[in-house]
């Protein structure tokens, strides 16, 4: 046996010849004992910190708190033989042989302790304690979290032990252990039965009478509950005089090998903790972790069995149930409850083959017993329900694909994948963490592509395993290609395909079967009701029953109210089926339904935005399907383009060399709009690039000349000018050649252009050009608007009584065109005159009138109201109010690092100056 030299049991320390070596500091120790604790895995900063101060917020300098506890602890090991502390991100990870921690050590002793050696190993492991467990660490965190449970530990092998001892019939020995295990653990019921026992081997009938008479007296005063069946039934055979029978023969421990490498669930582990290795509650303690497949449900569920197998000293069951296992028949409850009856010591010839008759019979044997049950794979409720005990003595451990909803009081644990971090921990697990630290990008490219399922992560490790020659980034690039990814995620008997087929095949509605294809045909992160009702072309109630039937299989996501989205890896799967059952046509024709419903939305986002640009609700194919539901106030619709842009940008980039090219356009140029108006420019810019590809698809030179206009605003919005001018030189000249109206709009962009790089005179120009367009046009609201870009170049030239005359001529044309929102950008403008002509008062007055009219809209936070802020701060400071000023430019500043706008170290460069640089993206703009 190795020398102990890193100690848990007692006060925690590292020990050599005799002596402790220290940590000196309860700090020191606290991390000590996590590293110990969570040894070959790595363990979160955030993790050792609350180790340190427990659930209060850590003090700013916890950080250096733990490091320095680290450098001491790396001194401190120098001389422990193979241990090494290691920094990996997120945190630290300790190597070191299990045998050389004294609680892995007991633990090994205790699973080795077999019929003929069970007395000396459970000695020797008891040998190991030298106090209470994590005796001297900071806080109370520990103690809750780990010592009690370790306690248990302690205590299951002390009374095995005794239990060894009164079977070999040395009860006397026992009777001198016992009183002080009973004055510890008043409660606990196993030492008084072995009291009685011993006291009847003894021939004492009496005491051991009057044993169980004061431990029911505590147990109702205290608890309020009875004894358990064990002791009542040992209580009734010492009234009757019989002989003492037997000891119980050992109890049923069926559960599969903990799990050798386990990353992450720390929260959901807790929570299961400490439900069923807590306190009676009156009912049977139910907890049923569900997830889609290969997620870990098992995994977690062994850990934790195992973890609590000492609370259940009556037994543990364990059944697969195989309720997804592809090409295998469910286990039905009858054959279940079998098998549990046999491991219970039931003869095969007395199971009853009535299933009620056997649940019955199953319900009593296990009545007052403290028994963990660990129904794994479950496929519905119905196949659960008749293997529940009726005790509130009993546990059960539930996994199912499913979330089973039928159980009141149930624990239920959902499993997403693992992070990034996490999935890292795990792959280092099975490959060596300095192979994943040599090609750390890799394998974080590994982990995205096998969209963080452990199941795919151990089949990828496997896979490297299996081809010696290959770095993780020749892996990394063969999984990049999809139609391959799931054929290299398979080995031996596992596969990821398999696990998703049992899913998918066991769906009971061919609808949902077909949703869950069609879903996968279009590349968003996510997707809301009205969308998967147009791939469907269902009903949105209808399409919303399939969605609630997918997401019970664990096939399809939940992730917030409405919002639905598919797992990577899953949606190859789907992919796989669509190709294989639906036939081309139908695919096309699903993805341009959801696209139909894509532009449908964006155009009524224009109407109701009140964003004056009809032409580009009139791009495109007219009377399409109009969605059943979508958003109907400005908020909403706001919120609906906050959620949709990056799906939006996804769906153009998908189909723009595809036959649905024209369609593509169309959603580009209709979304554009109110992705421009939220201040969204890079997704504008990203959106132009994508629907430039589309329209040169086509080869239509009018989708040509949208997409132009939409690039080269965005281009400037950004700050490239030069490739600004020249798209919109291209779209002016394509609008020309088709004689569209928009010409007078590309002319103002180039005037907007030629003014914010100084070329003041071409800035005028094209802005009196574009106001010729609109005037002709007859049209109040383009001549509003032109007039209004005209001021700002007439004010950037000086010339402010013709900048002030444009602005109010402008906001009297929008009144007129009922045109709310561009009126309050005009008078955003007019303030800004106001103040460059030294009339600083009426700005103030115009910019106050200006938000409040943003405020009542409900568009405080998009970036109009970013300048508007900024430039009331500066008429504020030429009033002599420097004060409020300041917090003008930080509510700017906030707004516009919001939006992406500026950098964190722009607006902390703003925050801290009393007069600072206006931002370059508002100069850009004014």
């Amino acid at each position: 046996m190795h020398e102990i030299e890193l100690r848990l049991l007692g006060p925690v320390c590292v020990w050599r010849e005799g002596r402790s070596l220290g940590p000196a500091t309860a700090q020191q120790r606290s991390v000590l004992a996590m590293l110990l604790l969570g040894a070959g895995r790595v363990v979160p900063m955030e993790r050792l910190e609350l180790a340190v101060w427990g659930q209060e917020p850590p003090p700013a300098r916890a950080r250096n708190v733990i490091q320095g506890a680290v450098s001491h602890l790396r001194r401190l090991l120098i001389g422990v033989p193979g241990a090494k502390l290691v920094t990996v991100p997120p945190g630290y990870r300790l190597d070191v042989d299990p045998m050389r921690v004294d609680l892995f050590l007991f633990r090994d002793l205790l699973r080795r302790a077999g019929p003929d050696d069970a007395d000396d190993l459970l000695g020797q492991a008891l040998d190991l304690w030298s106090g209470p467990a994590l005796a001297d660490v900071a806080g109370p965190w520990l103690h809750d979290t780990f010592a009690t449970a370790l306690e248990e530990e302690r205590l299951a092998a002390v009374e095995e032990r005794l239990t060894i001892g009164l079977r070999a019939g040395r009860h006397r020995e026992v009777l001198a252990e016992l009183p002080m295990l009973m004055s510890e653990h008043p409660l606990r019921e196993r030492p008084a039965y072995l009291m009685m026992a011993a006291l009847h081997q003894d021939g004492r009938r009496a005491a051991a009478l009057e044993v169980f008479r004061d431990m029911r007296e505590l147990l109702v005063e205290e608890l309020g509950i009875e004894p358990g069946a064990e002791l009542r039934a040992l209580h009734q055979r010492i009234l009757q005089e019989k002989p003492a029978e037997p000891l119980p023969a050992p109890a049923p421990a069926e559960l599969p090998p903990r799990p050798g490498t386990f990353v992450g669930r720390t929260k959901e582990i807790i929570q299961m903790r400490d439900l069923l290795g807590g306190d009676e509650t009156g009912v049977v303690k139910i907890c049923q972790i569900s997830g889609i497949g290969g997620v870990g449900k098992s995994s977690a569920a062994l850990r934790v069995a195992h973890e609590l197998a000492h609370r259940f000293p009556d037994g543990q069951l364990y059944v697969n149930l195989h309720g997804s296992t592809p090409r295998i028949a469910p286990l039905e409850p009858i054959t279940v409850l079998g098998r549990f009856l046999r491991s219970l010591g039931v003869a095969d010839s007395d199971v009853p083959a009535d299933a009620e008759e056997a649940a019955g019979r199953f319900r009593s044997l296990v009545d007052g017993k403290r028994l963990l049950i660990v129904l794994d794979d479950a496929r519905d409720d119905a196949q659960v329900r008749l293997l529940l005990p009726g005790s509130p003595t009993c546990a059960v451990l539930i996994t199912s694909r499913r979330s089973l909803t039928s159980f009141d009081g149930a624990l239920r644990i959902p499993l997403d994948v693992l992070d990034v971090g996490e999935g890292m921990t795990l792959l280092g697990d099975l490959l060596g963490h300095d192979r994943i630290g040599i090609e750390h990008d890799a394998a974080a490219d590994v982990v995205r592509l096998c969209g963080g399922l452990p199941l795919a992560l151990r089949l990828a490790a496997a896979r490297l395993y299996s081809r010696a020659t290959w770095s993780v980034a020749e892996l990394a690039d063969r999984l990049a290609t999809d139609r391959r990814r799931l054929d290299l995620l398979e080995s031996d008997d596992l596969a990821v395909r398999a696990v998703f087929e049992g899913s998918y095949r066991d769906l009971r509605d061919p609808q949902a079967a077909r949703m869950f294809r069609l879903l996968s045909l279009i590349d968003v992160d996510d997707f809301g009701l009205p969308v998967a009702a147009a791939l469907a072309d269902l009903p949105v109630d209808r399409a919303q029953d399939l969605l609630d039937h997918l997401v019970d299989a664990q096939l399809v996501q939940n992730h917030a109210p409405d919002r639905y989205r598919l797992h990577d890896l899953l949606r190859l799967y789907a992919r796989e089926r669509a190709a294989s059952e639906e036939d081309e046509t139908a695919r096309e024709l699903a993805v341009r339904r959801a696209m139909q419903c894509y532009v449908e939305i964006a155009r009524a986002a224009i109407r109701v935005l009140k964003v004056h640009s009809s032409w580009r609700i009139d791009i495109g194919p007219q009377s399409l399907p109009r969605p059943a539901t979508m958003p109907e106030t400005a908020e909403e619709m706001r919120a609906w383009v906050a959620a949709e842009e990056d799906n939006v940008l996804a769906l153009v980039a998908q189909t723009a060399r595809s036959p649905s090219a024209g369609l593509a356009v169309t959603l580009a140029a209709t979304f554009s709009l109110p992705l421009f108006e939220q201040g969204r420019w890079r997704k504008l810019l990203a959106l132009g690039e994508h629907g430039l590809r589309a329209a040169e698809r086509t080869g239509d030179p009018l989708y040509r000349a949208f997409i132009h206009g939409d690039l080269g605003w965005a281009q400037f919005c950004l700050g490239d000018t030069t490739s600004a001018l020249a798209n919109l030189r291209l779209a002016l000249d394509g609008f020309r050649a088709c004689g569209h109206s928009r010409e007078g709009a590309v002319l103002d962009h180039i005037g907007i252009a030629y003014r914010s790089i100084g070329r003041l005179d071409d800035a005028i120009e094209h802005h009196l050009r574009a106001l010729r367009v609109s005037r002709d046009r007859r049209d109040p609201w383009e001549e509003g608007a032109r007039l209004s870009n005209l001021g700002l170049s007439y004010q950037h030239a000086g010339l402010y009584t013709e900048a002030i005359e444009s602005h109010t001529r402008a906001i009297d044309l929008l009144d007129e065109a009922g045109a709310d929102m561009d009126r309050i950008y005009v008078l955003g403008n007019l303030a800004m005159a106001y103040r460059l002509a030294g009339q600083a008062e009426q700005a103030v007055a115009c910019y106050r009138q200006a938000l409040r009219a943003l405020r009542d809209a409900g568009q405080l936070d998009d970036y109009r109201a970013a300048e508007f802020f900024w430039c009331l701060g500066l008429a504020l400071h030429e009033c002599g109010e420097p004060a409020e000023a300041r917090g003008h430019w930080r509510t700017s500043a906030a707004i516009l690092h919001t939006l992406g706008l500026i950098t964190a170290e722009e607006r902390r460069a703003i925050n801290a100056s009393s007069l600072p640089d206006m931002p370059e993206v508002i100069r850009r703009q004014i």
